[in-house]
């Protein structure tokens, strides 16, 4: 046989023996994003110069902690105190609104059990008279940071809620005995928040309510 065709018959064979283990490995692993490189436009004056190491990664801003989150944020991982003081905010007008509605299913997971039994007593107090509260929420502010504090294995932040409301009781006959449905009251509560430290539970409790110490 022919060496010449002997030769490139072999060399035949080992490209596709490559091709197909390039191939083959294309099906195993995909990298995924981590582990593709960023690549971004380098102008002539920006070239990194020669033995420079140039970035492709592009940095990570991360938000500036005030000083009442620093305890927190070193026993919670990836703790936002903008996420959460809108969180609380949200929790805030949910909560109430549900005791207004007289009804805290909806927010028992989020509640502790003497606080729960507390708004709950006050409901049954009010339906028992034939009363109705009826609540609309007109703002809520950012609530503000009384207090922050680790005690023990627990994360505890106490918190200021002014918001504006047209709160009214009306009885039976649906006069109204308390409040007018046509005046904005500004109300303020303070309301305190636990979560246990380190754990993956994103949630916090309220664990304890009262007014304005103003």
């Amino acid at each position: 046989m022919d060496l010449t065709l002997i030769f490139f018959a072999g060399l035949a064979l080992f490209l596709s023996y490559r091709l197909f283990n390039e191939l083959g490995n294309r099906g195993g692993h995909e990298p995924d994003e981590r582990e593709r490189p960023v690549l971004r436009p380098v102008g002539a004056s920006d070239a990194p110069s020669e033995g420079a190491t140039a970035d492709i990664e592009p940095s990570v801003k991360t938000e500036k902690l005030p000083e009442w989150a620093e305890v927190i944020a070193e026993n919670y991982r990836g703790f936002s105190p903008s996420e959460f003081l809108d969180g609380a905010a949200s929790a805030y007008e949910m909560i109430v609104q549900a005791y207004a509605d007289g009804d805290l299913s909806s927010v028992r997971r989020f509640v502790a059990d003497d606080v729960l039994d507390s708004f709950q007593s006050a409901i049954d107090a009010r339906t028992g008279q034939g009363h109705e509260m009826r609540l609309t929420f007109v703002g809520v502010q950012t609530p503000k940071v009384k207090r922050s504090e680790k005690d023990g294995n627990t994360l505890r932040v106490e918190l200021e809620f002014t918001s504006e409301q047209v709160r009214v009781v009306k009885d039976g006959s649906g006069q109204t005995i308390e409040g007018n449905e046509e005046a904005v009251i500004t109300v303020v509560d303070c309301w305190a928040f636990t979560r246990p430290a380190k754990s993956n539970d994103p949630n916090w409790t309220l664990v304890a309510t009262h007014g304005s110490d103003a």
